[in-house]
């Protein structure tokens, strides 16, 4: 057990060490690695398929979001007033993976949003609802190194993502668009990176990398563009009845990871949005337990993991950054 704790830490250290002067992100990007969420430290084998339906939510508070310009009567701009922003929304995801080749596996993910913003000004407040089908995306894995072409215990994969602009973003309520309201982004946006597995006596390690870079979405009276963003993760999983020996501990395996993401500030018609961006750090326990009721080594899985944020202090102007819960149910065939 003292090779597990020995292994977090040189984990956490690489993933503090990470170098991210280039990356940036938005300031709703989620941290965390979904793929390593959906299958853990595994590589699925040429013709697998599974599904994972993962819901996720969140609370987050931030400055105003600027909308379009309003007028008084006498022709001049309102005067802004201070306020915030809450954010307590969800999303739902159906993940589609399968893997038509050795070492290659393609995953579709297709999001549902259900999202809650409350705007507060001085002693008023509104709250807006809004949900519907999000961005359709598709990610490609390929295992660039393995150790051995049977049950590899060490491995590299690269990671490519293309997202594409198929929710909403142009929904009014309350009389104007708010970006952060709506279910898609009008964006189509990419990008890539690496992970990195490795399996002991007692469990599995992982690290992964990944920056996406994300377009322009034109929501109607208001251009707005989500920052770049680049993630960091690093995290264990300890298999009970491997770590401990004991067979009626098989179906459950804990896990904890550090995930870590750096941000650029949105951009609203061009300007900088001040209350974006920056750099959060989570702590996330979970728990991935099988579920009884399938015959073979393939059984479904239940995963439940929250994160929870180490400090807000490193996010940009008026930001606040709470827990974000998650629940997955996995499906392999």
């Amino acid at each position: 057990m003292n090779r597990m704790f020995a292994a977090l830490g040189g984990l956490s250290l690489l993933l503090l060490t990470v170098s991210a002067d280039e990356a940036q992100a938005c300031s709703v990007c989620l941290a965390g690695d979904p793929l390593f969420s959906m299958d853990g430290t595994t590589v699925q084998e040429q013709g697998d398929f599974s599904v994972y339906i993962q819901v996720q939510g969140w609370r987050k508070e931030s400055g105003l979001l600027p909308h379009e310009e309003e007028e008084e009567e006498h022709g001049h701009e309102e005067e802004e007033e201070e306020g915030n922003e809450k954010n307590a929304s969800q999303r739902a995801d159906l993940f589609l993976s399968w893997a038509p080749l050795d070492r290659f596996t393609v995953t579709l993910d297709i999001p549902f949003a259900f999202n809650e913003i409350e705007e507060v000004e001085g002693d008023t407040s509104e709250t807006f609802h809004m949900s519907g089908l999000g961005d359709i995306s598709v990610a490609g894995s390929f295992v660039l190194w393995r150790n051995r072409d049977v049950l590899p215990s060490t491995w590299i994969e690269a990671r490519a993502l293309l997202k594409t602009p198929t929710g909403r973003s142009r929904r009014r309520e309350g009389g104007v668009i708010d970006p952060h309201l709506q279910a898609g982004t009008d964006s189509w946006d990419y990008g890539g990176g690496l992970a990195f597995n490795h399996r002991f006596s007692w469990g599995s390690a992982y690290a992964s990398v990944f920056y996406r870079e994300n377009g322009e979405g034109d929501f109607g009276d208001l251009d707005y563009e989500y920052g770049d963003f680049a993630l960091a993760n690093a995290g264990v999983e300890v298999p009970l009845g491997h770590a401990f020996g004991s067979s009626k501990l098989e179906w459950l395996t804990i896990g904890s990871e550090l995930n870590y993401r750096y941000a650029k500030a949105d951009r609203a018609d061009g300007e900088r949005f001040d209350d974006s961006g920056g750099s959060v750090l989570y702590l996330t326990p979970s728990v991935r337990a099988h579920l009884p009721f399938a015959p073979g080594n393939r059984k479904p899985s239940l995963r439940l993991a929250v994160q929870l944020p180490v400090t807000s202090s490193w996010l940009n102007g008026d930001q606040d950054e709470k827990e974000v819960w998650s629940v997955g149910l996995l499906f392999p065939f």
